[in-house]
């Protein structure tokens, strides 16, 4: 498996990823709850280009195919700046992951853990101190995910995104 910058040229066949993603949570959403994934909103096409053009989106891939994206900075929700993390560090000193998602055909196969120690790696070698994330409470595929690599729970918080609104989100980090 090969986790690589993706590039611009990539947007078609990422957006197809990202669709492909939604149709599947949509399709296995039994409790109708608002998981905030929505074709054009969350991931927004605007979004992806321009994570493209920071080189900030990362793939999983394995002979050619698609296995997960991941988007790696340091920007973060506003509600992030007064949550009890365990260390003070500066935003530069932190790296958030966004919109982790695995291909639905691979799911339940150690796919998630790959890009999550893909993730660690890279903020090591950026020095990072943190990686830091925020899972919608309905999301606990996400959930189980992170603890399962190491994450520790900081706490439950109401954010508002453009996407989802104010929603309940879990805080998650893992110091570096």
């Amino acid at each position: 498996m090969r986790f690589q910058k993706a590039n611009e040229n990539d947007f078609a066949v990422i957006q197809k990823f990202y669709w492909d993603v939604i149709d599947h949570i949509h399709e296995n959403n039994i409790g109708s709850e608002n998981l905030g994934w929505e074709k054009g909103v969350y991931p927004s096409d605007a979004f992806l280009r321009r994570s493209l053009a920071n080189g900030e989106l990362y793939t999983l891939t394995e002979n050619d195919a698609l296995c997960a994206c991941v988007i790696l900075n340091s920007e973060c929700n506003e509600g992030y700046r007064d949550c009890p993390w365990s260390i003070v560090c500066s935003d530069d000193d932190v790296l958030i992951p966004h919109t982790l998602a695995v291909n639905p055909k691979m799911q339940g196969k150690g796919i998630g853990k790959i890009v999550v120690k893909n993730v660690l790696a890279i903020a090591k070698s950026e020095n990072k101190k943190s990686v830091r994330l925020d899972v919608m409470g309905a999301c606990k595929a996400a959930e189980r995910l992170y603890l399962g690599c190491g994450f520790q729970f900081v706490a439950a918080k109401n954010m508002y995104y453009e996407d989802t609104g104010w929603t309940e989100y879990k805080m998650f980090e893992l110091n570096l």
